[in-house]
């Protein structure tokens, strides 16, 4: 009998070592799980976090004439708009006379605004008139995120880059 007790004390032993053992390695493997969840969702996180949208936003319409009606207009980028309907080829011209060049560098800059078509409201373009008399300059100038075009319309004009390279 007292065999029988000492195998029984010793199988109750064992199952109990081995039932210790299986919790502690359950916890372990939860453990482990739950830190490679942890990592995961952080990494996805930082993932997420790093990425940026950068654009203009679309135009509320495709131009915006600009007008000093205040009562019909809806207000955009400094100017109310007239109604896209009631637009006409005339919101989009001007017409300016020969500028005196008879200056120190023999050239007149005439910029043309919204102020004077009033279609350029909110399309994103400058335009100038420069007049050259005989060997006429325009003084070197850059134009940051912009872009120039000359159109000459008589002679010929020697023109040169600036880049932002070294």
């Amino acid at each position: 009998m007292s065999k029988l007790v000492i195998n029984s004390l010793f199988l109750c032993l064992q199952n109990l070592i081995i039932h210790k053992h299986t919790e502690a390695n359950i916890q372990h493997t939860n453990k482990h799980i739950s830190m490679k969840s942890s990592y995961l969702i952080f990494t996805a996180f930082l993932a997420l976090a790093s990425c940026a949208l950068a654009f203009d936003p679309s135009p509320l319409q495709d131009f915006c004439v600009a007008i000093n009606d205040t009562k019909n207009g809806v207000f955009v980028n400094g100017k109310f708009c007239k109604d896209p309907k009631l637009a006409t080829a005339n919101d989009f011209f001007f017409s300016v006379k020969e500028g005196n060049t008879s200056n120190s560098l023999g050239s007149k800059v005439t910029p043309v605004t919204v102020n004077e078509i009033l279609g350029l409201n909110t399309l994103g373009i400058s335009l100038a008139r420069i007049d050259f008399a005989p060997r006429g300059l325009n003084p070197p100038h850059t134009h940051p995120r912009g872009t120039e075009i000359l159109i000459v319309l008589e002679g010929t004009l020697y023109v040169g880059f600036v880049t932002s390279n070294p």
